[in-house]
């Protein structure tokens, strides 16, 4: 008896061994069911990263309900465990069954391929992009219903430990080319991979092979894949469109959604003819030319299909000489006579726009045409095929296909095209939008198909607006259809305020709705005057003109400042712009003056005298009154130098 995990699932026998878990057959011991477990390595159990990745996906798929899909019912850790407990599937996988049948039939491929893209319709609107689409995680149980596995698992492997994303190289195979140069992937990423396994479902083979992953990568890259049929006879073409169109190099040329693709697939479903939905493609080197063959039915198979009793009508043999006696005795050789398909068919199934015909009336339709056949020879044939139920064809898949393919395929069916152009957003450029006839629907032979081409999304070119104002910007913008955006303005010191400084919009074309983003000006960016008073001149001088001001500089004596240093700045605080201009005064230290010679003269003229020479003057007089008035002593000697506003002081009697 296995371990139990969580005190829940019981493990039991092995199913399957991957690069990233191994899946056990499992018992829920409280639900008293059978499951699988998918228990992941050890490598990736181990990785915090991981594992808070892989429980998140996990519970995004556990959403995902649906008959096409593998149901998640729950998620754990145990130990070193982490495990996902999912629906146990009894049959196979995609692999398997292409191991054993390389190429399937078409019905059989179109099927699989329907049921793939009804897991994927519900995935994606639910926002879940599987991101490993491949044959290993198509399920076939064994009533024939398809079960995409591992939704989302792939997100929590890739980013997980390199060992781990050294795992996923064996998907290389279906990997799109997004993923290969940006690492991004999308929906239309998983559209990519179902193209390819739909291309392998046909061919037996894989597009692209190589040595070495990265020689596989490489091709998905820079080559565009192969159509079908330049590898196996017995495709047509609407089938080498559809697998081409899925697995595009380019996103935007692919099916704009899952959901559009599986129309298509439907489409076909119901327009290709029995004879052609169960034909088994073969290896192209095996068939007898290089041209698909077209089907050919047993006339007996045609009026059995339309509910008439088979019925054998002999022809005559080639004529030859015969001998009289016996001529009469022998009947003539017949032979039976072989009826190329007038047009598609689906046995029983009416295409939709045919005419309705009885059995018995279509039965003697029928019979009427090889009855002519017979009897006209040659004549017979003509009407047959230009009058007759052979002159019908049936409008082949045409929508989402690239014109010159349209083309292609309604010239081999023996038809015209008449092409007109439209605008459409969803279908890239020079794919057909619609068909008058649309696909399926029967027509005479060399009618013209009316096909509407996408011109691809109407665009508006976007104007040039730098240098304009926001206002008259946003004018020219609005008559373009276009909506203009204004992203945070910023300073500028050559671009008045208001007017636009530059468009962040490259593209010379948008659609209608479409943003153009700008950037307006705010003017010259304020900048902070730093005072500088006080400070050494020249370290002054390169502090303001780093901070972006232009410097010029005077010179003055000052009692107060030292020499070489900043007197004063003009102007001295507050902001200004980058370029204006500061001006410097510097110290030249105090100015020395000569001190005069005032000895014996009077009060009042001494003082004059000195201030006169820039002095203070104080006077003292120390016997008190003065008798004479004259100075008899001065604190500086006479002829020495003095800072100018230095005192000087005078003794009097």
């Amino acid at each position: 008896m296995g371990p139990l995990l969580d005190d829940r699932y019981r493990v039991e026998e092995l199913i399957a061994r991957g690069g990233m878990a191994t899946v056990h057959r499992g018992h829920d011991q409280r639900l008293d069911r059978v499951v699988a477990l998918k228990i992941m390595h050890p490598h990736l159990a181990t990785d915090e990263d991981f594992r808070r990745r892989f429980g998140r996906e996990a519970r995004s798929a556990a959403r995902l309900a649906h008959r096409n899909v593998v149901g998640v019912f729950d998620q754990g850790e145990d130990a070193d465990s982490v495990y996902l407990a999912m629906e146990l599937i009894e049959g196979r996988t995609l692999r398997a069954r292409i191991s054993e049948q390389p190429r399937q039939s078409l019905r059989e491929v179109l099927d699989v391929t329907a049921q793939v893209l009804e897991a994927l319709v519900a995935a994606h609107r639910a926002g879940i992009v599987h991101r490993d689409i491949k044959p290993e995680n198509i399920l076939i149980d064994h009533s024939g219903v398809v079960k995409v596995a591992d939704f989302g698992l792939a997100r929590a492997i890739g980013t997980s430990n390199s060992s781990a994303s050294a795992t996923l190289l064996g998907t290389v195979a279906y990997i799109s080319p997004e993923v290969v140069t940006r690492g991004h992937s999308d929906e239309r990423s998983d559209l990519y991979s179902l193209g390819v396994v739909l291309f392998e479902m046909l061919t037996g083979t894989q597009p692209f092979t190589g040595e070495q992953p990265v020689h596989v990568a490489f091709q998905h890259v820079h080559d565009d894949i192969p159509a079908p049929s330049t590898v196996v006879s017995g495709i047509p073409r609407e089938l080498d469109s559809l697998v081409t169109w899925a697995a595009a190099r380019s996103v935007e040329q692919r099916p704009a959604g899952a959901l559009d693709l599986l129309r298509a697939v439907h489409e076909l479903q119901h327009s290709l003819p029995d004879a052609v939905m169960d034909t088994r493609p073969r290896p192209r080197e095996d068939a007898d030319t290089g041209e698909v063959p077209r089907p050919t039915v047993l006339l007996e198979e045609v009026i059995a299909d339309l509910g008439a009793a088979p019925r054998a009508f002999p022809l005559p043999g080639p004529a030859e000489d015969t001998d009289e006696d016996t001529a009469g005795d022998e009947e003539p050789a017949s032979r039976s006579v072989i009826v190329p398909a007038p047009r598609p068919r689906q046995g029983r199934h009416r295409v939709q726009g045919a005419r309705r015909r009885s059995p018995m009336m279509a039965g003697l339709a029928t019979l009427s045409a090889v009855a002519v056949l017979a009897l006209g020879g040659w004549g017979g044939a003509d009407w047959y095929l230009t009058v007759g139920p052979g002159a019908d064809r049936t409008v082949p898949v045409l929508v989402g296909t690239r014109l010159s393919d349209a083309e292609a395929a309604l010239s081999a069916a023996d038809l015209g095209t008449r092409t007109e152009e439209r605008f459409d957003a969803s279908v890239p450029a020079g794919h057909v939008i619609s068909s008058s006839p649309a696909s399926g629907e029967s027509v005479k032979r060399g009618a013209d198909v009316r096909v509407v081409v996408s011109r691809g999304e109407e665009t508006f070119e976007v104007p040039d607006l730098e240098g304009m104002s926001v206002e008259d910007a946003r004018s020219r913008v609005e008559e373009q259809g276009l909506v203009l955006i204004e992203d945070e303005a910023v300073w500028s010191e050559t671009v008045p305020a208001g007017e636009i400084v530059s468009q962040s919009q490259e593209a010379e074309a948008l659609p209608a709705g479409g943003e153009v983003h700008v950037v307006a000006s705010q003017g010259r960016q304020p900048i902070p005057i730093p005072d500088q008073s006080g400070r050494e001149g020249e370290t002054a001088r390169v502090a303001l003109e780093e901070a972006g001001f232009t410097v010029t500089t005077s010179s003055a004596h000052s009692a107060s400042v030292p020499e070489g240093s900043v007197i004063s700045q003009s102007p001295g605080s507050g902001t200004g712009h980058r370029g204006d201009t500061v001006e410097l005064v510097t110290s030249l230290g105090p100015e020395m003056v000569t001190v005069p010679d005032v000895f014996r003269m009077p009060e009042d003229e001494a003082r004059s005298e000195l201030e006169s020479a820039g002095f203070s003057v104080t006077v003292e007089h120390d016997r008190g009154e003065p008798v004479f008035g004259l100075v008899y002593e001065q604190s500086a000697e006479a002829g020495s130098e003095l800072a100018k506003g230095s005192t000087v002081t005078l003794t009097v009697f």
